[in-house]
C-alpha cells in the first residue's frame, strides 16, 4: 500500500511545515527491517526444501511486492531527509503555478510504490484464495498456469494503473502537512481528482484486500471447523492437498494486513472528509498527526511482519535456517548431534 493521505488546502498561501524527523527515522527503521524479513523469506524458500510448496512460493511473490515497497519508501525517507527547506517551499509555490512540474526521484518513487503496493495486495488476495480452495476441494488448488495466470493479473493490472496515472500526470509531490515522507498523489491536483486517483491507485484496492481476505479467512476457519466436528483433523493430514500443518498460519495473513495498513486508511477518510466539508477540526488535524506515525511503520512493515510470522514462527522454517547457519559456523546440526550422541552412547 502507498498511504499518501493528505489533500492540498489553498497552496498559494501554504506554509511550508516540516515533518517531525522521528517521522522520518521511523519510516526508514521500519523500511530498513522489512527488507531484512524479505531477504529472510527468500532464503528461507532456497534453503529448507521441505517446507517448500505452492503456499510458500505464493509468499514468495508477495514479498517481492513487499520489499519494493519497502526500498521505495526508505528512497523516498532519504530524498526527505536531505531536501533543503527554501527549495523545498519555491518547489511548493512553483507547483502551484505550475501542476505539471515534479521532482524526478519523486516521481520515480510514486511509480515504484504505487505499482509494487497495489501488487501486494494481489498477491495477498490470492494467497488466501488458495488457501480456501485447496481445503475446499482437498487437493493443490494452484498448479503451474495458475501460477502464470497470477503473475499476469498481480502484476498486469498494477502496472498498466500505474502507467495511466502517470500519463495523466497524477504522481508527483504532495506538500501538506498530513503527508508522510514520500510521494503519491500530485496536491497540486482538485480534491475530487485527487481522491479519484487515491481510489484508483490504491484505496480501492486496499479496502477490497481487506474485506476479501476477511472472507477468505472465515471461509477456511469454517472448512476446518466442519471437518474437526466429524473427524480428528489436521490442517496437512493428506499430502495431496500439498500443505502443512505451519501452512495454517497463513490464514492469519489478515490479521497482519489490517493492523499494519488500517492507520493510513483512517488517514485517508479524515483527509477526504476535511476536503470535501471544509472542515479544519483541530481534533481532526491531532488524530491525523498521530496517525501518521503509526502508518510510518505499519506501510513499510508488511515483509517483517510476515518473516515472524511465516519464518520464525514456523517450526520447519525455522530449524532448517538454525540448522544452516549452524553448518556455516562449522558447528553440527542437530541431526549430525543426535548421530554422534548416539553412537557415543552404543559404544
Amino acid at each position: 500500500m502507498w498511504n499518501n493521505s493528505s489533500f492540498p488546502a489553498d497552496i498559494d498561501s501554504a506554509v511550508s511545515i516540516s515533518l517531525p524527523d522521528s517521522v522520518v527515522i521511523l519510516t526508514t527503521i521500519s523500511s530498513v527491517l522489512s527488507v531484512v524479513g524479505a531477504i529472510t523469506i527468500f532464503l528461507s524458500y532456497l534453503v529448507v526444501r521441505e517446507a517448500r510448496n505452492s503456499t510458500r512460493l505464493l509468499l514468495v511473490h508477495v514479498t517481492v511486492a513487499d520489499l519494493i515497497t519497502c526500498v521505495g519508501t526508505f528512497v523516498g525517507s532519504i530524498r526527505y531527509f536531505l531536501r533543503n527547506e527554501d527549495d523545498y517551499i519555491i518547489k511548493e509555490k512553483t507547483l502551484a503555478i505550475n501542476c505539471t512540474v515534479t521532482d524526478n526521484v519523486c516521481l520515480v518513487q510514486s511509480f515504484v510504490n504505487t505499482f509494487s503496493a497495489m501488487a501486494s495486495f494481489f498477491w495477498t488476495a490470492i494467497i488466501m484464495l488458495h488457501i480456501l480452495m485447496t481445503l475446499h476441494k482437498m487437493e493443490d488448488w494452484t498448479n503451474r498456469w495458475k501460477i502464470v495466470a497470477f503473475n499476469i493479473i498481480s502484476w498486469g493490472i498494477p502496472l498498466a494503473i500505474t502507467i495511466t496515472a502517470a500519463a495523466d500526470g497524477a504522481l508527483g509531490e504532495d506538500f501538506s502537512i498530513s503527508t508522510g515522507p514520500w510521494c503519491w498523489i500530485k496536491g497540486c491536483l482538485s480534491p475530487t481528482t485527487v481522491t479519484m486517483w487515491m481510489l484508483v491507485t490504491g484505496k480501492f484496492w486496499e479496502i477490497l484486500t481487506y474485506l476479501i481476505s476477511m472472507l477468505f479467512y472465515l471461509g477456511s476457519k469454517y472448512l476446518i471447523w466442519r471437518r474437526t466436528r466429524t473427524q480428528t483433523y489436521s490442517f496437512g493430514e493428506n499430502s495431496n492437498y500439498n500443505l502443512r500443518d505451519e501452512d495454517q498460519l497463513y490464514t492469519m495473513i489478515f490479521l497482519v494486513l489490517v493492523p499494519l495498513r488500517i492507520f493510513g486508511t483512517i488517514r485517508f477518510f479524515i483527509a477526504v472528509h476535511k476536503s470535501m466539508s471544509n472542515d479544519n477540526l483541530v481534533i481532526f488535524n491531532h488524530i491525523d498527526h498521530v496517525l501518521l506515525y503509526f502508518q510510518s511503520v505499519g506501510d513499510s512493515g508488511q515483509a517483517f511482519c510476515n518473516a515472524i510470522l511465516f519464518c520464525l514462527k514456523d517450526r520447519v522454517i525455522r530449524r532448517g535456517l538454525l540448522e544452516r547457519l549452524r553448518r556455516l559456523c562449522g558447528r553440527p546440526t542437530y541431526g549430525e548431534s543426535e548421530r554422534l550422541l548416539s553412537n557415543n552412547y552404543v559404544s
